[in-house]
């Protein structure tokens, strides 16, 4: 049997691309390359790196830079967690489920399920839920973690 090098490029290639978590796990559909349809259903949480080892929070973006270069987007999930971030970029969360705190200056802002908040740009606060949440965020530009680690 005579297997080309062509082929085998070919096989293990794919074998490597079923690997990646990210185009395995999440279901995306594309119409001509222009409207996205992202089933929540196929979302795979990731750790989401507070700086506590102990706070449990998981993320997941659903569009890469290269689809959405001027907004990123994805989920974020707390459970019975507290974590202070600074946004260097605008952010607006929908909260999907539980109950979400934003705290600024002291003053806590306390969402529900179906609630909306919105944090402009250059903002420090405590991302907080007692029980748990489940939000849909929106934050502008793409680039939003290189804009975190400025401010570390």
């Amino acid at each position: 049997m005579n297997i080309s090098e062509e082929l085998i490029t070919r096989i293990v290639n794919e074998v490597m691309e079923s690997f990646k978590m990210d185009d395995q796990q999440l279901t995306k559909a594309a119409v001509a390359d222009r409207v996205k349809l992202i089933k929540g259903d196929t979302v795979v949480f990731e750790t989401f790196d507070t700086g506590n080892p102990n706070d449990q929070v998981t993320f997941k973006e659903i569009l890469t830079i290269e689809e959405s270069p001027n907004m990123a987007t994805g989920f974020l999930k707390i459970e019975k967690s507290s974590f202070d971030w600074y946004l260097g970029y605008d952010e607006l969360d929908y909260i999907i489920e539980g109950t979400l705190e934003v705290t600024y200056n002291g003053i806590k802002q306390c969402g529900h399920a179906g609630d909306v908040i919105f944090i402009p740009k250059e903002t420090a606060v405590t991302f907080s839920s007692p029980d748990h949440c489940t939000f849909f965020f929106a934050a502008s530009p793409a680039n939003w973690q290189d804009l975190c680690e400025e401010k570390k």
